[in-house]
Protein backbone atom coordinates (compact mmCIF):
# COMPACT_ATOMS: atom_id res chain seq x y z
CA UNK A 1 0.00 0.00 0.00
CA UNK A 2 3.05 2.35 1.01
CA UNK A 3 4.45 1.85 -2.80
CA UNK A 4 0.88 2.31 -4.69
CA UNK A 5 0.70 6.15 -2.65
CA UNK A 6 4.56 6.54 -3.14
CA UNK A 7 3.70 5.92 -6.70
CA UNK A 8 0.56 8.55 -6.53
CA UNK A 9 2.20 11.22 -5.03
CA UNK A 10 4.99 10.75 -8.06
CA UNK A 11 2.22 11.30 -10.64
CA UNK A 12 0.86 13.82 -8.84
CA UNK A 13 4.39 15.73 -8.36
CA UNK A 14 4.95 15.40 -11.85
CA UNK A 15 1.33 16.63 -13.22
CA UNK A 16 1.67 19.73 -10.69
CA UNK A 17 4.67 19.91 -12.30
CA UNK A 18 4.14 20.05 -15.73
CA UNK A 19 1.30 22.41 -15.31
CA UNK A 20 3.20 24.63 -13.36
CA UNK A 21 5.92 24.96 -15.35
CA UNK A 22 5.97 27.45 -18.34
CA UNK A 23 4.57 26.54 -21.72
CA UNK A 24 6.63 28.07 -24.18
CA UNK A 25 10.55 27.62 -24.31
CA UNK A 26 12.62 30.41 -25.92
CA UNK A 27 16.18 29.43 -27.02
CA UNK A 28 18.10 32.35 -28.65
CA UNK A 29 19.49 31.19 -31.77
CA UNK A 30 21.64 33.72 -34.18
CA UNK A 31 19.18 33.43 -36.96
CA UNK A 32 20.79 35.48 -39.92
CA UNK A 33 18.34 36.58 -42.41
CA UNK A 34 19.08 34.93 -46.08
CA UNK A 35 17.39 37.18 -48.65
CA UNK A 36 15.64 34.71 -51.37
CA UNK A 37 15.08 36.18 -55.02
CA UNK A 38 13.45 35.34 -58.03
CA UNK A 39 12.90 37.07 -61.25
CA UNK A 40 11.19 35.53 -63.97
CA UNK A 41 11.37 36.83 -67.30
CA UNK A 42 9.15 33.79 -68.56
CA UNK A 43 5.96 33.95 -66.89
CA UNK A 44 6.44 30.18 -65.78
CA UNK A 45 7.61 29.92 -62.67
CA UNK A 46 4.53 28.61 -60.43
CA UNK A 47 4.21 28.11 -57.04
CA UNK A 48 5.74 24.73 -57.18
CA UNK A 49 8.85 25.56 -58.86
CA UNK A 50 9.29 28.26 -56.81
CA UNK A 51 9.74 25.69 -53.50
CA UNK A 52 11.91 23.80 -55.87
CA UNK A 53 14.16 26.66 -55.60
CA UNK A 54 13.86 27.41 -52.66
CA UNK A 55 14.45 23.57 -51.19
CA UNK A 56 17.62 24.22 -52.47
CA UNK A 57 18.89 27.01 -50.73
CA UNK A 58 16.96 25.70 -47.56
CA UNK A 59 19.47 22.88 -47.94
CA UNK A 60 22.64 25.45 -47.58
CA UNK A 61 20.84 28.13 -45.03
CA UNK A 62 18.75 26.15 -42.79
CA UNK A 63 16.89 26.78 -39.07
CA UNK A 64 18.61 27.24 -36.43
CA UNK A 65 21.27 29.01 -38.33
CA UNK A 66 20.06 31.09 -40.68
CA UNK A 67 16.54 32.07 -41.82
CA UNK A 68 15.24 32.29 -45.17
CA UNK A 69 13.14 35.83 -46.02
CA UNK A 70 10.65 35.35 -48.95
CA UNK A 71 9.59 38.52 -51.26
CA UNK A 72 9.03 40.84 -48.84
CA UNK A 73 12.29 43.69 -48.80
CA UNK A 74 14.97 41.88 -50.69
CA UNK A 75 12.49 40.95 -53.19
CA UNK A 76 11.74 45.01 -54.21
CA UNK A 77 14.86 45.46 -53.60
CA UNK A 78 16.71 43.40 -55.93
CA UNK A 79 13.90 44.16 -58.17
CA UNK A 80 13.80 47.79 -58.23
CA UNK A 81 17.61 47.77 -58.73
CA UNK A 82 18.32 44.94 -61.28
CA UNK A 83 14.81 46.07 -63.51
CA UNK A 84 17.48 47.37 -66.17
CA UNK A 85 20.50 45.45 -67.53
CA UNK A 86 22.92 46.50 -65.21
CA UNK A 87 26.20 44.60 -64.12
CA UNK A 88 25.91 42.56 -61.28
CA UNK A 89 29.20 42.33 -59.10
CA UNK A 90 30.47 42.05 -55.78
CA UNK A 91 30.08 45.25 -55.17
CA UNK A 92 26.16 45.65 -56.27
CA UNK A 93 25.61 42.41 -54.62
CA UNK A 94 27.53 43.89 -51.27
CA UNK A 95 25.50 46.88 -51.48
CA UNK A 96 22.05 44.98 -52.66
CA UNK A 97 22.43 42.44 -49.60
CA UNK A 98 23.06 46.08 -47.20
CA UNK A 99 20.14 47.61 -48.29
CA UNK A 100 17.87 44.53 -47.67
CA UNK A 101 19.21 44.02 -44.39
CA UNK A 102 20.17 40.20 -45.05
CA UNK A 103 23.40 38.68 -44.47
CA UNK A 104 23.20 36.34 -47.90
CA UNK A 105 21.77 36.85 -50.76
CA UNK A 106 20.63 34.88 -53.65
CA UNK A 107 18.96 35.84 -56.62
CA UNK A 108 18.38 33.98 -59.40
CA UNK A 109 17.08 35.90 -63.13
CA UNK A 110 15.30 33.44 -65.44
CA UNK A 111 15.53 34.25 -69.11
CA UNK A 112 14.21 31.16 -70.67
CA UNK A 113 12.72 27.65 -70.15
CA UNK A 114 11.86 25.79 -73.24
CA UNK A 115 11.12 22.20 -74.30
CA UNK A 116 9.29 21.91 -77.93
CA UNK A 117 9.00 18.58 -79.81
CA UNK A 118 11.11 18.54 -83.15
CA UNK A 119 10.96 16.21 -85.80
CA UNK A 120 13.99 14.53 -87.62
CA UNK A 121 15.99 16.46 -90.26
CA UNK A 122 13.69 16.41 -93.50
CA UNK A 123 15.00 14.61 -96.42
CA UNK A 124 16.40 11.72 -94.66
CA UNK A 125 14.85 9.12 -95.17
CA UNK A 126 16.38 6.85 -91.91
CA UNK A 127 15.92 9.50 -89.46
CA UNK A 128 12.07 10.21 -89.24
CA UNK A 129 11.95 10.27 -84.98
CA UNK A 130 10.69 13.03 -82.78
CA UNK A 131 12.98 15.00 -80.58
CA UNK A 132 13.22 17.47 -77.58
CA UNK A 133 14.73 20.79 -78.06
CA UNK A 134 15.63 22.11 -74.46
CA UNK A 135 16.46 25.20 -73.81
CA UNK A 136 16.99 26.53 -69.98
CA UNK A 137 18.73 29.83 -69.53
CA UNK A 138 19.08 32.06 -66.42
CA UNK A 139 21.76 34.09 -64.55
CA UNK A 140 22.80 32.55 -60.54
CA UNK A 141 24.05 34.71 -57.83
CA UNK A 142 24.89 34.45 -54.06
CA UNK A 143 26.17 36.87 -52.06
CA UNK A 144 27.57 36.57 -48.33
CA UNK A 145 28.72 39.08 -45.81
CA UNK A 146 30.70 36.75 -43.86
CA UNK A 147 33.79 36.67 -46.29
CA UNK A 148 32.52 39.20 -48.16
CA UNK A 149 32.09 36.31 -50.94
CA UNK A 150 30.43 36.45 -54.04
CA UNK A 151 29.60 33.90 -56.92
CA UNK A 152 28.04 34.11 -60.31
CA UNK A 153 27.17 31.77 -62.68
CA UNK A 154 25.45 31.85 -66.22
CA UNK A 155 23.44 28.57 -67.13
CA UNK A 156 23.05 28.71 -71.27
CA UNK A 157 21.91 25.28 -72.35
CA UNK A 158 20.11 24.87 -75.41
CA UNK A 159 20.25 21.01 -76.86
CA UNK A 160 18.31 18.72 -79.14
CA UNK A 161 17.76 15.55 -76.92
CA UNK A 162 16.00 12.35 -77.39
CA UNK A 163 12.12 12.26 -76.31
CA UNK A 164 12.35 9.63 -72.86
CA UNK A 165 16.19 10.81 -72.24
CA UNK A 166 16.31 14.22 -71.45
CA UNK A 167 15.78 17.10 -68.11
CA UNK A 168 13.23 19.23 -68.09
CA UNK A 169 14.52 22.86 -67.92
CA UNK A 170 13.14 23.12 -64.74
CA UNK A 171 15.09 20.76 -63.38
CA UNK A 172 18.52 21.77 -64.81
CA UNK A 173 17.65 25.65 -63.31
CA UNK A 174 17.18 23.99 -59.73
CA UNK A 175 19.85 21.77 -59.88
CA UNK A 176 22.19 24.57 -60.73
CA UNK A 177 21.32 26.95 -58.48
CA UNK A 178 21.92 24.09 -55.84
CA UNK A 179 25.41 23.63 -57.20
CA UNK A 180 26.34 27.49 -57.18
CA UNK A 181 24.96 27.57 -53.40
CA UNK A 182 27.01 24.48 -52.28
CA UNK A 183 29.69 25.73 -53.95
CA UNK A 184 29.27 29.24 -51.85
CA UNK A 185 29.22 27.07 -48.34
CA UNK A 186 32.15 24.99 -49.50
CA UNK A 187 30.05 21.35 -49.46
CA UNK A 188 29.90 18.97 -52.11
CA UNK A 189 27.53 19.34 -55.21
CA UNK A 190 24.93 16.66 -54.57
CA UNK A 191 25.50 14.03 -57.12
CA UNK A 192 28.81 14.66 -57.90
Amino acid sequence: MSKLLSYLAAVLFLVTAVVTLPQSAFAAFAERPVGFVVMDHTSQVDGAMYKNLQSMVKMSYHFPDYKIIDGGLPQQVVTDALRDDVRIDKKAMSALAEKSKVDVLVVVRIYSMDERIVNGWAGSWEDNDSYVLVEAIADFYVYKKDGNKFLKKRLRERDIKDMGNYEKPEETIKWALSDIVNDMEGRPRIGS
